[in-house]
């Protein structure tokens, strides 16, 4: 009985282990990707410009093929909305976290215990 227990609490462990890693994983992606679509600030082009040409050849980086940032759609707003749009695509890209979401909004609807309510966007944060 006793060893049953271990071994479910050791195998509960690992699985926490490796969730946290992917969660971890995905985290770092996610922020990898949000860097390389910021632009750069105004103040390091005119820098760049303000340049002898043969500085900025070789200030200026190479950006290979695969490197290459994916268009965004132009808004009517002027753009405005891009963040907006991000952050959404980053809640639902992943389907666990959208369940959650979701989960989330119907307890908030039948006003359930604010406690769950919490421990779920712990979870989805």
């Amino acid at each position: 009985m006793a060893d049953s227990y271990n071994y479910d609490m050791q195998r509960l462990q690992q699985d926490a282990i490796r969730r946290a890693r992917e969660m971890q994983s995905r985290a770092q992606a996610a922020v990898s990707q949000s860097n390389r679509n910021i632009p750069n600030p105004p103040g390091a082009n005119q820098a760049r410009n303000n340049a002898p040409s043969s500085q900025r050849s070789a200030a200026a980086p190479t950006a290979s093929p695969a490197e290459k940032p994916t268009p965004q759609h132009s808004n009517n707003t002027g753009g405005q909305m891009v963040p907006f749009r991000n952050l959404f695509d980053t809640l639902f890209d992943d389907s666990e976290r959208t369940l959650i979401l979701v989960l989330m909004l119907l307890l908030i609807e039948e006003r359930a215990d604010t406690g769950l309510i919490f421990a779920l966007l712990y979870l989805v944060l």
